[in-house]
């Protein structure tokens, strides 16, 4: 009753900016994301970061200020990632990244980096760095660990980066620690949205290997935007320093316990169904695509993501797709030839399972896209589209209820005081 009395009085007093809301609710609502970054976050997470808890910030200026609710999210995000230590007051993955490539280089330092990963985080940098990378082969669309240990070998790099967002496969992240091992460099890995499926122990962990992890607390993980930095015990006070140099003091605590909640119900046995579907719709979906003769890049799936391969004129399917309610990525796949690389649309089953999606659902997505990849791509081919993904999503929710946990996390009379404290803010 409070929110439809609130959205009734935000409608009579800013009739613009409640027009911005629904159209993004329908938006949501009525479109099937495949962009990776597309996802829902958690009922529970958004309660708490719209709660009274934004009214207030974590108050501290050095490193000993912890406040208890950021020392139950530390406390959480260690144990749920096995890590040593965890930094969650970066307000998003870039300025996350941002502060490791500022504690662990100087200026002139060599970096190596799977598809030139975090190059796009070093505009406006004060310090240059020079990136060398290392991609898949274009033969078998497989990492050549021997080739990378010849790079880093010849480049001599200071970081190596590697990154999983446009590879649906796992790696042995001990080759990776071996060879950061024989050259002196320190490893960096950006989990990107696998996040959530390494918190689930569904793929593998890079966290022991590695000298600092980073991701966001949204996309996979259900959370509230925010850069999250695990990082070995060494490095945590340089990497703390770090964070409060470039401004990054604190949180509000609405974000802080928005990821605290996060870190328990990823850990709860309703993420592990989710996650687990996840694998299995990017496998439907990949089944799909491939019965109707796409071509699939470094298959067979190993994660969420879906490459597939594109005509050239990717900007013009990407826009027909849009029209008619199917909303998916175009990107660029490198190889290791420089002169060899492929437009794909990058695909992810993170939202559609959240929405509850499932196998049978998927695999049918994957054979409406196959088939209208090979069509004309005019008038009638898009509204058949658009009246598949109507008729797929018109009943769904954004966040399916088989997600949210089933313990009785809050009793009566502590729902009572929850309420309490959004209308009356304490």
């Amino acid at each position: 009753m409070i929110g439809k009395k609130l959205f009734k009085q935000l409608q009579k007093f800013d009739p613009d900016l409640c027009e911005v809301l629904k159209f993004s609710l329908d938006r949501q609502i009525s479109t099937l994301s495949l962009i990776p970054t597309d996802n829902a976050a958690s009922p529970l997470s958004q309660y708490l970061k719209g709660s009274a808890l934004g009214n207030d910030f974590i108050g501290h200026n050095a490193l000993e200020h912890y406040s208890r609710i950021e020392q139950l999210a530390v406390k959480r995000a260690c144990k749920l990632f096995n890590a040593e230590h965890a930094i969650l007051r970066t307000g998003n993955a870039v300025a996350a990244s941002r502060v490791v490539l500022q504690t662990f280089l100087k200026n002139g330092d060599n970096v190596l980096s799977f598809n030139l990963r975090k190059q796009e985080h070093c505009s406006g940098e004060q310090m240059k760095y020079n990136f060398i990378k290392f991609a898949v082969e274009p033969k078998n669309f497989k990492i050549d660990f021997e080739k990378v240990r010849y790079l880093a070998l010849k480049n001599n790099p200071t970081l190596i980066i590697y990154s999983p967002v446009n590879y649906p496969q796992n790696i042995d992240y001990k080759n990776l620690r071996k060879i950061a091992d024989e050259v002196g460099a320190n490893l960096w890995i950006d989990l990107g949205q696998n996040a959530g499926l390494v918190a689930a122990k569904k793929i593998p962990s890079p966290v022991n290997f590695a000298d600092v992890v980073t991701f966001s607390g949204s996309d996979g993980l259900h959370g509230p935007q925010s850069g999250i930095i695990l990082c070995k015990s060494k490095f945590a006070e340089i990497l703390e320093k770090k964070v409060i140099e470039t401004g990054h003091a604190s949180l509000k605590k609405n974000v802080m316990a928005a990821l605290a909640i996060i870190f328990r119900e990823v850990a709860c046995e309703e993420y592990q169904d989710y996650a687990q579907a996840v694998l299995d719709n990017a496998r439907a979906l990949e089944q799909g695509l491939k019965k109707t003769g796409a071509e699939i890049f470094c298959s067979p799936t190993e994660n969420h993501l879906v490459l597939l391969k594109i005509p050239a004129d990717n900007q013009s399917t990407v826009s027909k797709l849009e029209q008619a309610g199917l909303l998916v990525q175009a990107e660029t796949l490198m190889t290791a030839d420089e002169k060899i690389s492929y437009p794909i649309l990058r695909l992810s089953t993170l939202d559609p399972t959240t929405r509850a999606l499932t196998a049978d659902d998927m695999l049918k997505v994957g054979l409406m896209l196959g088939k209208f990849l090979k069509s004309s791509q005019g008038e009638q081919e898009i509204q058949s589209v658009q009246k598949f993904v109507k008729d797929l999503v018109e009943n769904l929710p954004l966040f399916s209820e088989d997600w949210l946990p089933e313990e009785e996390i809050f009793q009566e009379h502590d729902t009572d005081l929850m309420m309490k404290s959004i209308i009356y803010g304490f």
